[in-house]
Formats: structure tokens, sequence, C-alpha cells
């Protein structure tokens, strides 16, 4: 019975010709691009540290500080055990001055941008594509010259607005 089933609904969907879209493969899925970043030069200290996401939708280093114009590294780390589809975690650092409750609305919609709106690709610095348990990625760029603080979020539906933020001080 159970194959006869089957069959029946393999019929009904490829009646439904080319109007029924293939969902797109998660490997296609857009990230918003990080520059490149050219490697340090001799003598040039970087700075680097690595930050985890929780299955609490917090960040556990919520601020920290570098030059301007100097060479970051965050590794950041999704540290929670929850299945990515319901807790996954990026992490974008955002220009200064961009509302950070504005930008994670405007994110939610867009799952295969990495919860990044294509419209708001332009206040980012940086952002790393959405994390599930255990995975890590890297962000290399370099710290804006203009001092002042620059937030950053976790762009996941509702985990900005939970206080999965932190803030990046240039001085």
């Amino acid at each position: 019975m159970k194959l006869l089933t089957l069959i029946a609904m393999g019929a009904i969907l490829s009646a439904c010709g080319p109007e029924a879209p293939e969902a797109p493969e998660e490997d296609e899925a857009a990230a918003p691009d990080t520059p490149e970043v050219e490697p340090l030069a001799e003598g040039e200290e970087g700075f680097s540290i690595e930050i985890g996401g929780d299955d609490r939708m917090r960040f556990d280093v919520t601020e920290f500080t570098v030059e301007p114009g100097q060479h970051v590294t965050i590794t950041f780390n999704n540290v929670g055990s929850m299945p990515k589809e319901s807790m996954g975690h990026n992490l974008v650092v955002l220009k200064q001055g961009v509302d950070k409750l504005e930008f994670a609305r405007d994110a939610q919609r867009h799952v295969r941008n990495e919860y990044v709106a294509p419209e708001r690709e332009g206040d980012v610095i940086a952002s790393t594509r959405v994390l599930g348990p255990g995975e890590s990625a890297t962000l290399v760029f370099r710290a804006p010259e203009e001092t002042g603080d620059y937030d950053y979020v976790c762009s996941f539906p509702g985990h900005t607005e939970a206080g999965m933020v932190g803030v990046m001080t240039v001085e």
C-alpha cells in the first residue's frame, strides 16, 4: 500500500510540470562576500579572537577593541547542540551607525542569503554563513579607519532581538 501511495504522489508531482520550482541545494545559497584582505605586512600586528555562539542565543564575547585599519581575524564557533534549522548562528559585523534591530528585521526572510537582506549587504563589514552545531567559520578583514563602535549580531531570526549582539570598538 505504501508503495502505491509513493507512486501516486510521484505521478501527481510530475504532473505539476515546470511550474513547481525545485528548492535550491544548500550549497547554492548566496552568502554575502567578505572582501579579500591582504596578508599581514612584515612586522604588522594583527588582532585575533575566538567567539562562540550558543543555544541560549548569546555570544560568549560581547566586546573587544581593535586599532583603526588593523588586520582582524574572528573565528566564530557554534558551540550549541540544537539543529541548524532551528538554532543556527552567524556573525555579522555591521558598519558604524547601522541599526542592528532594523538590520535583523530585514534579514529574517533571506534564508538563502545566510540571513542578510541583499539590499543591506552594503551595511556589512564581514559576515559568516549560518553555522550548525559544532561548525566554525573565520572572518578576516581590516578594521575601519574611523574610530567608534561597530555592532556585531547573529541575524538568524529572533537572535538579535534576544540579545545575541556584541560591539567591536575601534580606537
